[in-house]
């Protein structure tokens, strides 16, 4: 049997600055990775790798539902200081709740640390924390450049305004999974491969203004039309390039003038521009 390579806890991006055992870790408990990066050198037992897969998946599960409260307290208090409105009364009440819900992850990774800790013997913890540092440190350093190219992704698309499409959360998600293997290399190279195809570079260029007139309007029955809208929307979910996501935010905007414009014959050349460029 083999050690799970994975993170303690699987926290989002949103929440990972602000909840972390680096302090605990540094006071002598020992990550899950960490031990996974020497577990030969240790030589463990099966009852103990039993032990350490148990506590990990269990942690995981625990800290699934754990994470997504802590993703909508954030989302509930961004909105909050959005809003021009919003007291500070208000504001400090939502941060209250943002707290609440990362110190429950924060407790699980405290009794997920030292659950790890205490599966292994002194001896054992003496040569984790003498060999393992090194090993970890290199880890680190990749973890740190995909988070920094990920964050770069994440921000062109918050940039748009428009949350990812399905492909993207897709090959987010794969990506993700590389990297809680620990199979950094593989991750780097996946979403290497999803800068490329998202046109992030591209995308510093400025849009161009797009003359819908130029297009047919096709069929404008108002049936047809709401047909064609429904079958755009659901191809535009395969999309992966930002330079035409930022495209058809245009196209969508001027869809919405024409229509409470009641102009049927704009909609259908808006529609027409977008069929077009969703072809494969």
């Amino acid at each position: 049997m083999k050690i799970i390579v994975c993170s303690l806890l699987l926290l989002s991006a949103a929440a990972l600055h602000a909840i972390n055992a680096d302090d605990w870790l540094k006071s002598g408990l020992l990550h899950p990775d960490l031990i996974a990066s020497v577990r030969d050198e240790l030589a463990l037992t099966e009852d103990q790798q039993t032990k350490l897969n148990g506590q990990l998946s269990e942690a995981r599960q625990q800290a699934e539902p754990l994470e997504q409260a802590v993703k909508e307290q954030q989302k509930t208090l961004n909105h909050l200081l959005q809003d021009a409105t919003t007291s500070a009364d208000t504001a400090s009440a939502q941060l209250a709740r943002l707290l609440e819900a990362e110190a429950a992850v924060k407790q699980l990774q405290l009794r997920a640390l030292i659950g790890v800790r205490d599966v292994l013997t002194p001896e054992q913890l003496q040569k984790a924390r003498k060999l393992a540092p090194p090993k970890m440190a290199a880890r680190g350093g990749s973890e740190s450049k995909l988070m920094e190219k990920a964050g770069k992704l994440k921000a062109a698309l918050e940039g748009l305004g428009v949350p990812p499409t399905e492909v993207m959360k897709e090959r987010g998600g794969e990506i993700e999974g590389l990297i809680k293997s620990g199979d950094f290399t593989a991750a780097n190279a996946a979403l290497d491969k999803l800068i490329e195809d998202s046109g992030l570079k591209e995308l510093e260029a400025e849009a161009d203004v797009i003359d819908f007139t130029q297009f047919e309007p096709g069929s404008t029955d108002v049936e047809t039309l709401r047909q064609r809208y429904e079958d755009v929307q659901a191809s535009a979910q395969q999309l992966v390039s930002l330079p035409l996501v930022r495209d058809l935010i245009q196209a969508k905007k001027a869809f919405e003038e024409a229509k409470e414009a009641q102009d049927a014959e704009k909609v259908g050349r808006i529609l027409t521009y977008v069929e077009g460029r969703l072809k494969p």
